[in-house]
Formats: structure tokens, C-alpha cells, sequence
């Protein structure tokens, strides 16, 4: 439901008792505001799949009562890992292959609205098997951080983290694939030439069929994951291959930054926290470390996992969306296929089924609504009533804690912010404050990458990157643990590091303490 509201996002309630609810925002998840064609298929997994009402304000999302699900039976009798690998994720997987290998264009305009209906149906179904498993691995991890700050102290949590760090997942694999494709390129100078120009046909360079038929296997696997998760407007990898293609040629102007060489690190890291837990600790507890951690160790495989088919599930979304949007331009209603995002479903629908007029000037006028929205500073963390922390079960406080970043340290001195550390070391380099993978041309190896928040598809940037900071999340949220897959010192949950930090300014990152200092 859409909201109106000011700039200063005083809302007119179109129902008054809704005021009386307490609505929040997940900036984590939503950053910047969310085009109106992607509201409809929100709103479903919100309710599907969460059991939460959402109004949207200037953009924004803000949800009631969402709650995580609760584990399947058969997670309990078979294990998490177990029901994840061989039931959800072969369906999940199918799912998206049945939608990008449908063929949207030849499909009668008319006939998309209800098909369309069916992808959303499918994406809640989907959605819904990669939340069902929550509960059932981050609760150990979450145990295992609390035990180890009780024994241990505040510095805990970065050393479990990092014990779970290291292995095969889906983030190493995005990271650790695009970086060999950049050393195939670097093998062949023709290639290697043609790229760091910016050539778009690469067909008739030496080495180019080689490349681009393994650059298509590497798309294949991970080219459809959104940017962000509500970035549908955004064009995947798959569609547009220049941020994939820029990554390569940054991994060829400096070689040094080779995803495979810091995962490596992150395995020897992993083992140097392991030998210091068991250190501090004596006989006893370490027997009940030891097994904390058996029940936790699924923990980083499946939640990398999650996220990259979570990407997935909405990314395919677009295969179906711009063909509609092919289709309307044809019928003259809008000119351009992007613009469909401008409309809300039901209006896109509509025009699908009775393309009677131009849209255009509907497009335009939000299309600059949303140009503004983009551009307010102050964004509540929710509206209505204030929400109400003691009455939340115990287990949302701690993922709110751990997985959302909820509650950092203040500031403690000026010119100091303070967030969750999440990845041990020091660092020193140039912030550059980047707010969406088109930057990523601006990160230079050993720059410290300040973001809202990051996804699966920035990995690679996780390898170019000397420190990363973000403004959300905790210590087991996707930055972090990224972090830690590459090695690196990283703050997370600041609140405010890409409005309180100058894009260039010189910072020293301390991964240990969870404080960022700007130094000129």
C-alpha cells in the first residue's frame, strides 16, 4: 500500500488505527527506495513468506510484525544441511531455470499478466524454502557467539566468525572464479589488450572464443543475482556484462589482487583462531567448544548459499518484466523498456491486457519522485508507534544483534565511528564510498570500501578492497562474513560511515576494536 507522505516522511494514514502499529524499515536489505513495479512482488514474499503487512513511503518499505519462519518438520528429523542441499535448493533451482528459459517474447502480450502472476507465485515459494532453514543455522552460530562472549570476552564474536571462515561457498566461488577467468585473460595479450580497452566484440581476438564461452558458464552460475535485494531496476550480470568485464580488467592492472591468494589467507586465519580459542580456554570448556562449533560449522556454506539463490529468485523476475516492457514500447505506451519499473503491476498489467494509451508522462513524473527520494539523508528507522524491544522474542533481539547490526557502540571520541568489528587487523587506505557496483571502476586495491551494505555480487570487490565498513549488519551478516572469506579487516553496523565519511578521506580501519578513525 502506498503512502503519502512529505519529504520528511510525515505520513497520511489511509487506515488511522495503522498509525497505532509500530512499522520498520531493514535498511540492510532495502538501502535506497524500491521502483513501483517491484513493490507487487515485495509485498508478496512479505506476506507469504514473513506474515507481515508493508506500506511503502517515498519509496521506502516499512513492515509489521514480520517474523522469521519456523523450521520444517523435516529439518528437525533429517538435519539442516541435509534438507537444504537435496530438497530445497533443487527446487529452488529449478525455479528460476524454468523462468529464464522461458521465452518471454513470444508470448502474446496479453497472455504475460497471468503468467507473470505465476513467476511471482513461484518466487514466494521459493523465497519461503530459503527462510525455513534460518532459524535451524544461525541459531548454533548465534549460541556459539554468546557462550564464547561469556568465556571469553567482547572480542568473541570476531574470533568465532573467523573460525567458521575459510571454507567452499558461494561467495569463494564467485570471487575465486572471476579471478581465474582474469588470469585466462592475462595469458593471451590480445585478450588481455582488447579488454583493458573496453572492446565489446571479442569474438575475433586470440583467445576470445576460449573466454567468452567460459565467462558464459560463469553467467550461467552466478549472472542472474540482483545487485542488492531490491534492486530490480538494476540490470543483472547476465544482461549487462560491463561491471563483470570491469572487475576483470581491476584483477589485471593489478595482479596482486587475486581472490584465490586471500581465501587462502582466510583458511590460514581460521586455523590461527581455532589454535587461540582452544588456547584461552581449558579442558573442560573446550569440550563444549568443540562441539558448539560441529553445530555451527553448516553455517556460512548455507547462508552464502541463501543469499545467491535469494539474488537469483528475484533477478529471474526481469527476464519476464523486460519482455512486457519490449512489448509495451511496441504498443507505444512507454519508450523505453526500462521505464515499465516506473509502473506500479497493476497499471503494467493493465496495459498488457488493453494497451490503449502512453504512459510516458506518468513514468516521467515518478520516475523524478523517485530521483528525489533517492537523494533524502534522513530516512527513519521506522514510522508509526515507536517499536517495543522488550516485547520481542528473545531470538529476534539477537539475530537484530548478530545478523541485522542492531545496537553498535556510540562514537567514542570525534572523528572516530564505531560499529561491530567483524573481521580481525588493522588497516590504513583511502575511503571510497560506493553505492552501487556501476562504481566499482573507483576502488582501487587497497582502498577501504565504504557502503550502505553489500550482496553477493560485490565479492569480487571484497578482493580489490584493503578494509571494508558498511553502515549495517552485524557480525554474521554477508559483509562480514565476506570479510573474513577474503581476509580482511572490516566494521559493520556504523549506522552512518557513507555520510559521516568523505569520499577520499584518508581512514585506519581497526577490525579488532569496531572503530573506523578518519585521519584527513
Amino acid at each position: 500500500m502506498q503512502l503519502a507522505a512529505t519529504d520528511e516522511f510525515k505520513v497520511e494514514w489511509a487506515d488511522p488505527s495503522d498509525a497505532a502499529l509500530s512499522w520498520g524499515r531493514d535498511p540492510m536489505h532495502t538501502p535506497l527506495p524500491v521502483v513501483p513495479l517491484a513493490q507487487t512482488p515485495g509485498d508478496a514474499i512479505e506476506s507469504g513468506v514473513f506474515g507481515a503487512r508493508t506500506v511503502w513511503v517515498n519509496g521506502h518499505p516499512f513492515s509489521s510484525n514480520s517474523q522469521i519462519p519456523e523450521p520444517a518438520p523435516e529439518i528437525a528429523e533429517r538435519g539442516v544441511v541435509s534438507v537444504w542441499e537435496d530438497d530445497y535448493l533443487p527446487r529452488v533451482r529449478a525455479y528460476c531455470q524454468q523462468v529464464v528459459s522461458t521465452d518471454w517474447d513470444a508470448m502474446p502480450m496479453a497472455e504475460l499478466p497471468a503468467a507473470m502472476d505465476e513467476v511471482v507465485a513461484g518466487s514466494v515459494e521459493a523465497f519461503r524454502l530459503t527462510m525455513v532453514v534460518v532459524r535451524s543455522f544461525m541459531g548454533p552460530t548465534i549460541q556459539l557467539a554468546m557462550w564464547a562472549e561469556r568465556e571469553l570476552g567482547a572480542d568473541a564474536s570476531t574470533l568465532i566468525g573467523t573460525v567458521l571462515q575459510g571454507f567452499d561457498n558461494h561467495t569463494s566461488s564467485a570471487g575465486t572464479g572471476l579471478g581465474e577467468l582474469a588470469e585466462m585473460v592475462a595469458r593471451t595479450p590480445e585478450l588481455a589488450a582488447a579488454i583493458r580497452a573496453g572492446n565489446s566484440d571479442l569474438s575475433s581476438v586470440d583467445g576470445g572464443p576460449d573466454f567468452l564461452a567460459a565467462f558464459d558458464r560463469y553467467l550461467e552460475d552466478f549472472g542472474w543475482r540482483l545487485e542488492s535485494w531490491s534492486f530490480l531496476d538494476t540490470p543483472t550480470w547476465y544482461e549487462d556484462r560491463s561491471v563483470p568485464l570491469q572487475l576483470i580488467r581491476q584483477y589485471l592492472e593489478s595482479p596482486s589482487t587475486n581472490p584465490a591468494e586471500a581465501i587462502a589467507r582466510a583458511a590460514t586465519q581460521r586455523e590461527a583462531a581455532l589454535r587461540e580459542v582452544e588456547t584461552r580456554l581449558g579442558p573442560e570448556k573446550r569440550e563444549i567448544f568443540r562441539k558448539l562449533l560441529k553445530a555451527a560449522s553448516p553455517h556460512v556454506s548455507i547462508s552464502e548459499s541463501r543469499a545467491h539463490w535469494q539474488l537469483t529468485i528475484k533477478g529471474v523476475l526481469r527476464a519476464p518484466i523486460m519482455a512486457l516492457g519490449r512489448k509495451l514500447v511496441a504498443a507505444g505506451v512507454i519508450s523505453t523498456p526500462p521505464d515499465i519499473f516506473y509502473l506500479e503491476w497493476d497499471e503494467a498489467m493493465a496495459a498488457a491486457r488493453q494497451p490503449d494509451g502512453s504512459l510516458q508522462g506518468l513514468v516521467d513524473r515518478r520516475r523524478a519522485d523517485y530521483a528525489r527520494w533517492r537523494t533524502l539523508s534522513s530516512v527513519p528507522a521506522f514510522i508509526g508507534a515507536p517499536p517495543d524491544d522488550s516485547a520481542a522474542p528473545p531470538e529476534m533481539k539477537l539475530v537484530r544483534k548478530y545478523f541485522s547490526g542492531v545496537g553498535a557502540p556510540a562514537p567514542i571520541e570525534e572523528r572516530v565511528l564505531s560499529g561491530f568489528a567483524a573481521s580481525r587487523g588493522t588497516h590504513t587506505g583511502r575511503a571510497r564510498v560506493i553505492r552501487s557496483l556501476a562504481e566499482s571502476d573507483r576502488l582501487e586495491p587497497g582502498d577501504v570500501l565504504v557502503c550502505i551494505t553489500t550482496a553477493a555480487p560485490w565479492t569480487p570487490l571484497f578482493a580489490i578492497a584493503g578494509a571494508v565498513v558498511t553502515d549495517t549488519g552485524g557480525v554474521i551478516s554477508h559483509s562480514a562474513i565476506c570479510a573474513r572469506e577474503f581476509a580482511i579487516p572490516c566494521v559493520v553496523g556504523t549506522q552512518t560511515a557513507t555520510s559521516q565519511i568523505p569520499d577520499g578521506a584518508l581512514v585506519t580501519v581497526d577490525g579488532d576494536a569496531g572503530t573506523v578513525r578518519i585521519l584527513e
